[in-house]
């Protein structure tokens, strides 16, 4: 039996897929099987998949289309590893990324470690480190993800395609295919809340790419910053009240913001003033995003650049 299993979704990109595949078999972790889960009739990538020819890579159709969190489901529960590694059909990995992951995962003293890592999120323009910082050792998940203290993007993240975990947390903590958005972060704040559960970032170099082009379409990208208020709502037992005031100001504030929408200002900043705590780095985000010129904050938001 395998000891990770990589879970891929895919539908109807047969050139990304088979990149995000040859990744996961180049890796230098060499005891894993690859779970590609083509959701829909897409008799491309299925040819794609077949011209690849490795015993640890297997493809799987599901009778009916499951949606983004049911494919990843009907993956995890074919898997046959013990951990489950996600991987978007669009991201990519360093050689050494599930290695560095595993010895992370092998010397956490937490029962079920949910382990990350940092990465490049390439933007067509330009490329940024991510996340900025690291949790701290108590911080809740929820204001590591959401908290700021500089209003910059990409301070706190946890994105798909770092996640290493054991299938025992996934079994017992399913993505939720009602969601049509925020399913990866859903699941990080429910999985955070189990007591045996702790986040661990493997290493300090990034082992992931994330592609961040907003131009292209995808359902995070879709501009309804009611949507989010309702989400974070709808969970306010999964966040403190420092992270519920901080999701408002920046992430339903950048939905706001890519709609043009102007007046989601007040109502975003009465609510987190009245229901959470917010910082001023906060304060200055939200204000940022209403009254700046794209150009000027992605200049902010590049100020810290990698190297690589």
């Amino acid at each position: 039996m395998p000891r990770i299993s990589v879970v891929i979704p895919t539908f109807r990109r047969p050139g990304r897929v088979t990149r995000a595949v040859a990744d996961a078999l180049g890796q230098t972790f060499e005891d894993i099987e690859v779970v590609v889960v083509v959701d829909g009739l897409d008799d491309e990538t299925r040819a794609a998949l077949e011209a690849i020819h490795d015993r640890r890579l297997r493809v799987l159709l599901p009778p009916r289309n499951l949606g983004n969190a049911g494919a990843r489901n009907f993956g995890i529960a074919a898997a046959r590893g013990e951990w489950i590694a996600l991987l978007d059909d669009d991201d990519a990995w360093a050689a050494e990324k599930l290695a560095v992951q595993m010895d992370a995962a092998e010397a956490s003293s937490v029962p079920l470690p949910l382990v990350s890592c940092r990465l490049i999120a390439r933007h067509e323009r330009a490329r940024y480190a991510w996340p900025r910082r690291l949790p701290g050792s108590s911080q809740p998940i929820s204001e590591y993800l959401f908290c700021r203290r500089r209003p910059s993007t990409g301070e706190g993240l946890v994105q798909t395609s770092t996640i290493l975990a054991p299938k025992t947390l996934f079994e017992a903590v399913p993505f939720d295919e009602a969601l049509s958005r925020y399913v990866d972060l859903d699941w990080v704040l429910r999985a955070g809340q189990r007591g045996d559960v702790g986040l661990v970032f493997a290493g300090r170099a990034p082992l992931a790419t994330w592609s961040i082009d907003e131009d292209r379409p995808r359902i995070s990208n879709e501009a309804d910053w009611r949507w989010d208020v309702e989400w974070i709502r709808a969970r306010r037992h999964l966040v403190t009240k420092r992270a519920y005031g901080a999701y408002l100001l920046t992430l339903a504030s950048i939905r706001a913001r890519r709609a043009e929408d102007r007046s989601a200002f007040w109502p975003l900043l009465r609510e987190a003033l009245a229901e959470g705590r917010v910082s001023p780095a906060e304060l200055a985000f939200h204000l940022g995003n209403a009254l700046l010129p794209p150009s000027l904050r992605e200049r902010l938001t590049a100020r810290e650049k990698p190297k690589a």
